[in-house]
């Protein structure tokens, strides 16, 4: 028996119960009736003209339609069109250029208008998606990285809601309503078709051109939404891929890496006959000296802890006092500047081990995946050149951010990851920081000289929803009900603190010295209206959304040294503290970063605390000394990642190389 296929009417009623429903189930009755409706009465309608004007029709139908799908992508977004245009309305036609690219390349290819439109703008659609979904789970938009990071997300998918809001559910009806509405006119028949394909292919070209020509002269944001209601989602998308391009520093070269290094070279003394004898006699006994020093170095234990955070810094009547507030003999501690938000740990980790910073990057990228090809300098290739045993560790897929590969850049001899752990203590199906530590002072006991230690941990990852096992860890947040997920985050802080006092408890009973470097790498992406309860106000100002990329840190020893309370500094400024802590000569690179932190105390990805002006400040108006500090920064910067050939030998060399020269 042959199955009939159902008609227009039946699938376009059938889709306006649907609608109905849907809707009305969400909540949205007023949505619920309209969407009915329109869907019923397009079942009815039929438009029945001669062959000449269905086909004119239907190519009125397949540019508007184009021209709709605008809105439809910035629903899934979860935005509007119109403020978009009401913004940057040049940016509202590189959106809608874009979108009409596909289904033109497809006309011309198909000559089916319907089909073309039905089938192109489907990809870029699910991309408007994706950022919907990225967004709802860590409060900023959809970015390239996130495509780097795709073996990441599909470990950790578990942990997260994927269910829909009002305004992706209202834009694939919306996609729905205007297919129907083409399906109202009979298919085309075409007289013309090489006419038809060199008009559409010359239009999908010139689409392509003008809005790929737009997107250098877009502002990216990706600041909660602002990206997709100043921009248009795909507009600020792929404006950050055009961005993330290599682009040397307006004015460039390697001669002026050259030229600030000799500030910074080592001056030896000039050998005459008279002090030869006293050379020697002095490379001797620093040969002994140095192998003196090697054996009292302090074992450097740095811990980024996942979405470590204190909330209580948005508002101190939240009350959780944290591990690191109680530390005060033998501590440095405070607030550190990280470039990320609720993702985009590796760039974290960057900023610490290389001294550079993301603040020369465009928000998006990575820089270990996009970047680091060859071996880099970093605080484990230095300490290595010193004699120090190097090992990064990650109780998660080796995979994650590439670390299996760019560790080994970064100077670590041994790397390990989940498959090296027990696995026998987790919480939400990750390795825990409790049995982490644990591992640490195991390879801390088997260690055959000073250990440099980094190690990842993964026990706070996102997302936060309770399920049956982690519903015990919520801790009830009386001032702020109604917020699982920060209920639930708060309960993992506390495991974290637990695990930290067991591993400064162990490494107090040992004799050798040993410095704990401990730091959080983001804040983690909780409901933005829980923050901005606990605030009391909106992140609208620099100086507001500053606040969500303070994390704490401390650096602790087992042996006397000195407290100090750091108000506020950056990831990339940490290193110098540890090196100083451990009685390690500054490296050259790291002498320029304390030249440069008496500037500029703290700086990030979205700007720097300006000590001239006491304020934060984008880095547009950077002015005098420290728009020069920024502009030397950037240009040390470049040369030690993308120089291969003409790399700095005194920012960027390790102690057992031996440079050439004093300079390159």
């Amino acid at each position: 028996m042959k199955i009939q296929k159902p008609s227009r009417r039946t699938i376009s009623i059938a889709l306006g119960i649907i609608a109905f429903c849907t809707f009305t189930a969400m909540g949205y009755i007023v949505a619920a009736i309209p969407f009915g409706v329109a869907f019923t009465l397009l079942g009815f309608a039929k438009i029945d003209v001669e062959p000449k004007k269905n086909t004119t029709y239907t190519f009125i139908w397949f540019f508007i339609a184009c021209f709709l799908s605008t809105q439809v992508s910035q629903s899934f977004a979860d935005t509007h069109i119109g403020l978009v245009i009401i913004a940057h309305w040049r940016n509202f036609i590189a959106e809608l250029l874009m979108l009409a690219t596909f289904p033109l390349l497809l006309l011309a290819i198909t000559l089916k208008p319907r089909l073309s439109f039905a089938v192109g703008v489907i990809p870029l659609m699910l991309l408007s998606l994706a950022n919907y979904y990225i967004f709802s789970f860590r409060g900023n938009e959809l970015n390239p990285m996130d495509f780097l990071a795709i073996g990441i997300a599909k470990n950790v998918a578990g942990n997260y809601d994927f269910s829909w809001s009002f305004n992706p559910t209202c834009g694939l009806f919306s996609y729905l309503f205007i297919l129907m509405m083409g399906f109202c006119l009979k298919p085309v028949e075409l007289h013309r078709k090489k006419l038809v394909r060199i008009v559409a292919a010359i239009l999908c070209v010139a689409s392509a051109s003008l809005s790929i020509a737009r997107l250098p002269s877009v502002y990216v944001m990706s600041w909660e939404k602002m990206g997709s209601t100043h921009n248009g989602f795909l507009v600020n998308f792929f404006a950050q891929i055009i961005t993330t391009l290599k682009q040397a520093p307006e004015g460039y070269t390697y001669q002026l890496a050259d030229e600030i290094a000799e500030r910074y070279a080592p001056q030896p003394p000039t050998a005459t006959p008279d002090t030869a004898a006293a050379l020697d006699s002095a490379t001797a006994a620093d040969t002994t000296q140095s192998d003196t020093t090697q054996t009292e170095r302090p074992s450097i234990i740095v811990i980024m802890d996942e979405a470590y955070a204190d909330i209580g810094t948005l508002n101190p009547e939240f009350g959780d006092t944290l591990l690191y507030k109680k530390l005060h003999k033998n501590t440095v501690k405070g607030l550190a500047l990280s470039s990320v938000y609720g993702g985009g740990t590796a760039n974290s980790e960057y900023e610490f081990l290389t001294g550079n910073s993301m603040a020369f990057f465009n928000h998006g990228i990575s820089v270990y995946q996009m970047y680091i090809k060859a071996p880099a300098y970093s605080m484990a290739s230095h300490l290595k050149g010193l004699g120090y045993e190097t090992i990064a560790t990650h109780p998660f897929h080796r995979q994650g951010w590439s670390r299996d590969a760019i560790w080994p850049l970064l100077g670590f001899e041994t790397t390990t990851f989940l498959e090296d752990y027990p696995q026998k203590k987790k919480l939400r199906d990750y390795v825990t920081d409790q049995e982490m530590f644990e591992y640490i002072i195991d390879k801390f006991e088997h260690k055959n000289k000073p250990l440099f230690l980094y190690g990842v941990t993964m026990q706070n990852h996102s997302g936060y929803i309770p399920d049956g096992d982690s519903e015990k860890l919520q801790v009830p947040l009386k001032q702020y009900p109604g917020y699982p997920d920060a209920e639930l985050y708060t309960g993992l802080i506390r495991e974290s603190d637990k695990a930290l006092k067991y591993l400064i408890k162990y490494f107090e009973q040992i004799k050798e010295k040993v410095i704990i470097v401990f730091y959080g790498d983001h804040f983690p992406g909780l409901d933005k209206e829980f923050y901005k309860k606990v605030y009391g106000k909106e992140f609208t100002k620099l100086r507001d959304r500053q606040k969500l990329y303070k994390v704490p840190f401390f650096i602790w020893t087992n042996y006397e040294s000195k407290s100090l309370d750091v108000p506020l500094t950056s990831l990339n400024y940490l290193g110098n503290y540890v090196y100083k802590i451990a009685g390690i000569e500054l490296p050259a690179y790291n002498k320029f970063l304390s030249d440069m932190q008496q500037q500029i105390p703290a700086m990030n990805s979205w700007g720097f605390y300006s000590s001239a002006h006491h304020r934060f400040l984008n880095y547009n108006y950077a002015d005098g000394k420290e728009k020069k500090m920024l502009e030397q920064y950037k240009m040390l910067q470049h040369n030690s990642i993308f120089e291969t050939d003409f790399r700095n030998k005194v920012f960027f060399t390790t102690p057992c190389q031996e440079p050439e020269s004093s300079l390159r």
